[in-house]
């Protein structure tokens, strides 16, 4: 068969000046590297760990900002959840527990750190300022139609018949003196329309102030945290201050109630900001876990291949340099791992393991045959190197075309591989020659032993290649069958997809969601008007739906201030009503004051003070501003509205039926909500919420997915014809590839793996992997010294084998790993490595036979 010559590269000339470079000054090199990485380890160890999503987005995109300036301007922190379980029979014992508990973290000065209040019952620590306020307001605020039954208990009758029952109260003991002391007249009833859309739709009972259950065996415990969930120190912080006060509660209980807690109770953590505490932990580990697994089990097999001890210097060493050179310059770019950063060390072990292989294997053929340490280090870098060079470089442009787009997250991905693949070829060629001169420096003999695996190749190529046409035609109808599957992937940001399936909170949130008949977790609407006027005009046109959805199940319940206060307009009404019934403020104390005095009950100053706010509310004639609500010392306030640049702003909690991982319908609710409240010219509204940050990873992920893998393959593209200088051998190389990834996208669908924030990057990283492998054997072929096929795939197939089982180690340590998220990513990654070799060692030779590939490479 005639062959036709391509041209001699400058770079099989520079790499053979490299390896005489290196042969002459290899110990001030390795005094180099030693200073560098010595350098660059001061720099990795004050990397920090980030492992929230919040860490993945960029800092300019609108919904984050959105989210930011929200959680900003109305404390929007998650509360957090102590939760008791017990029988029904021990409710009493989870009451006391609770009260014991809250108790225990009011008395420690930590608690100021972390909390604003932690509640077991709702009715205690009530604001005597948000009490008077709702006084004031009252007569102003409830639905007119209660406007009657509201003057018949301020009126003398009325108001002597609630004293009188006051009295018969105490005497029997039903109520205790507190609660008397402080709503003497029974007013609180009248927020009950408000109570009622505090319980909504869920299964729960306000038993004596305590949140539980209807089926009576799970008692809520409420907190309020300070810092959002994003702060992972914090989190981590406040979950062991509460998983410590958890423990001395179990022992107050034990002496007080003389009863073992454990035997009754089960008591857990749910919440934001547990969740996020126990992720971190895991993550942490899995990242230690990850290099040490990786490393090791790489290594292990490259020592087992070669039956040489010794490499474990040849390759551990450069391959631990390129490690520590990476997170060094991770730490300078910047100052952090996020939750895709986490996985390079597995990356990068790998495939820098692969390209000590074909560089170590090469060498030790060339010393096999008695050829001279700078002569065979010439061969290995010139030829094998060339290839190598190649696949390394377009590895690490795949890797940096994911960096194209707004997410910021995979953008610090890209960078970190891009860095770390050109890295482990700085080492490889640099570092690892060295090494060998040196080792070569102390050899006694000149002979070099070459042992290393066959795994039986040429047989296989050979069978195949003897039935091509069929074994074309199934690679051709697996394709298309996986191709088909492929189509049908979908993306997912189900949060429940990549975290650690042994996470405790999540599984007993999952738990308190379906006990309780909805989510405790909100969607977060965000109104805003340049007027009190425009404000609440958005406002009850956005109810409406939501009672709407309320009543057909959709939502459990919402949570406005604006509901509570009602608009002007109707605030008048009550004002004519209140007037109409005869209601004053002087006709009330007096009745009052003569009510105390006739039942032998002491006016208190708690007393005076309740008669007097409520008197100024009955003689007030203008409705409640939103301006004088703001101007209020109520706490209860910021969290609903606040007046931001000149607009007003409130916010609408609104939880649906669902847990927050069912996306496609919180997707739908969303845009039903959104569709159907009209804003004005001066109106605006938005949700937000951690499941808005999710959707908009969700859209920065399908973008990045699409960019990067075209990106990705154009750079292959441009990068192989450089190389090659003929499209022939440009398709012959990628056609294994593409073939690869497809089946490996298709397999994930078969599987059942959906796309995640995680594993979508497993494509690009498998382009990378696929083409070094295919350009390996393309040059092999053209530095043949042979016609026959067989042996010469097999020969340059053991060391791709080889590489596909030790970058195959290397992503394991990502699938043994407990973050989902990870072993996702290591699953699809290792299919993707295997599909890749079948590419490279079956489909090319095959391709090459059927075409008749002529071309060869000129000797340098």
């Amino acid at each position: 068969m005639s062959t036709k010559q391509l041209k001699r590269k400058k770079s099989q000339v520079f790499l053979r000046g490299l390896a005489a470079f290196l042969y002459l000054h290899s110990g001030k090199v390795l005094v180099l590297f030693f200073a560098l990485t010595v350098l660059f380890a001061t720099f990795a160890a004050r990397l920090e760990q980030k492992t929230t999503l919040r860490d993945l987005m960029p800092s300019d995109n609108l919904v984050v900002r959105q989210f930011e300036e929200t959680v900003a301007n109305f404390d929007l922190v998650d509360r957090l959840l102590i939760v008791v379980k017990f029988d029904s029979e021990d409710q009493d014992a989870a009451e006391a527990f609770a009260e014991i508990f809250v108790e225990q973290v009011y008395e420690q000065e930590e608690m100021d750190q972390y909390l604003w209040w932690v509640k077991a019952n709702l009715f205690d620590n009530t604001e005597e300022t948000d009490w008077y306020q709702y006084l004031e307001f009252l007569s102003r605020l409830i639905p007119i139609e209660e406007i009657p039954d509201l003057a018949r208990r301020l009126k003398a009758e009325g108001i002597r018949e609630q004293v009188a029952q006051n009295r018969r109260d105490l005497e029997s003991g039903l109520v205790v003196k507190t609660l008397i002391e402080k709503d003497p007249l029974n007013l609180f009833e009248f927020a009950g329309h408000y109570r009622n859309e505090i319980m909504g739709n869920y299964q729960l009972s306000f038993s004596d102030g305590f949140i539980i259950s209807k089926d009576k065996d799970m008692l809520l415990i409420l907190g309020k945290p300070k810092r959002s969930p994003e702060d992972v120190e914090n989190s981590v912080a406040m979950t062991q201050f509460l998983d410590a006060q958890i423990l001395a509660a179990k022992e107050i209980f034990r002496e007080e109630e003389e009863e073992d807690p454990d035997q009754i109770l089960e008591i857990g953590l749910t919440g934001p900001h547990p969740i996020t505490a126990y992720e971190n932990e895991v993550i942490k580990a899995d990242v230690i876990n990850m290099f040490v697994t990786s490393f090791a089990m790489v290594i292990f097999l490259f020592v087992l291949a070669y039956g040489r001890p010794m490499a474990v210097f040849y390759v551990g060493i450069p391959l631990l340099s390129a490690e520590i050179w990476t997170l060094g310059i991770g730490y300078l770019l910047f100052g952090r791992l996020n939750l895709l950063t986490a996985t390079f060390s597995a990356v990068i072990v790998g495939l820098g393991i692969d390209y000590a292989i074909h560089i170590f294997s090469r060498y030790l053929d060339e010393r096999a045959n008695n050829r001279p340490p700078l002569e065979s280090m010439q061969a290995a870098l010139s030829e094998t190197g060339l290839g190598t060079l190649t696949g390394g470089v377009t590895t690490a442009l795949a890797f940096g075309a994911m960096g194209v787009g707004n997410f910021s997250g995979l953008r610090e991905f890209a960078i970190i591989a891009a860095v770390g693949i050109i890295l482990c070829l700085v080492q490889m060629f640099v570092l690892l020659p060295c090494m060998l001169y040196t080792r070569e420096s102390w050899r006694k003999t000149d002979k070099v032993h070459r042992a290393q695996w066959d795994f039986h190749l040429e047989k296989l190529i050979n069978l195949c290649l003897r039935y091509k046409h069929v074994t074309l035609l199934l690679i051709a109808l697996i394709t298309a069958a996986l191709a088909t599957q492929a189509g049908k992937l979908r993306f997912t940001t189900d949060m429940r997809s990549v975290r650690a399936r042994s996470n405790p909170s999540i599984s007993l949130q999952g738990e308190v969601t379906e006990k309780i008949g909805g989510s405790l977790r909100s969607l977060t609407f965000v109104l805003e008007g340049d007027t009190e006027e425009d404000l609440y005009q958005l406002h009850d046109s956005f109810i409406p739906t939501l009672k709407k959805l309320k009543e057909r199940g959709d939502l459990v319940r919402y949570d406005s201030l604006l509901v509570l206060l009602q608009n002007p307009e109707n605030q008048l009404r009550n004002i004519a009503a209140v007037q109409q019934e005869g209601l004053n403020g002087a006709d009330l104390a007096r009745d009052f004051n003569a009510a105390m005095d006739e039942l032998a009950f002491r006016m208190s100053e708690g007393n005076r003070k309740y008669i007097h706010h409520l008197g100024v509310g009955l003689d007030e004639r203008r409705p409640v501003t939103l301006t004088e609500i703001l101007g209020g010392e109520s706490d209860f306030v910021r969290p609903f509205l606040n007046r931001v640049d000149g607009k007003l702003k409130t916010v609408v909690h609104v939880y649906p039926s669902q847990g927050p991982w069912e996306k496609d319908k919180t997707r739908a609710l969303v845009r039903e909500i959104l569709e159907n409240t009209p804003t004005g010219p001066n109106s605006s509204m938005f949700v937000t919420g951690i499941q808005t940050i999710s959707e908009e990873l969700k859209s920065l992920v399908r973008q990045s997915f699409k960019v990067s893998t075209g990106v990705s393959v154009a750079l292959v593209f441009l990068i192989l014809f450089i190389h090659f200088r003929n499209v022939t051998l440009v398709f012959l190389t990628l056609t294994p590839l593409l073939i690869s990834v497809v089946w490996m996208l298709g397999t994930m669908k078969v599987l059942g793996i959906d796309i995640t924030i995680i594993n979508f990057v497993a494509t690009p990283i498998i382009i990378g992997i696929g083409i070094d492998d295919g350009v390996h054997i393309v040059e092999k072929y053209l530095h043949r010294k042979t016609a026959d096929l067989g042996p010469l795939m097999a020969a340059c197939g053991k060391a791709v084998t080889l590489t596909s089982l030790t970058t195959i180690f290397g992503f394991s340590s990502l699938f043994l790993a407990e973050y989902s998220g990870f072993q996702s990513l290591g699953l699809c990654a290792i299919m993707g490595v295997f599909f890749c070799w079948l590419g490279s060692v079956i489909l090319l030779p095959l391709l090459m036979d059927l075409f008749k590939i002529k071309f060869v490479r000129a000797e340098t």
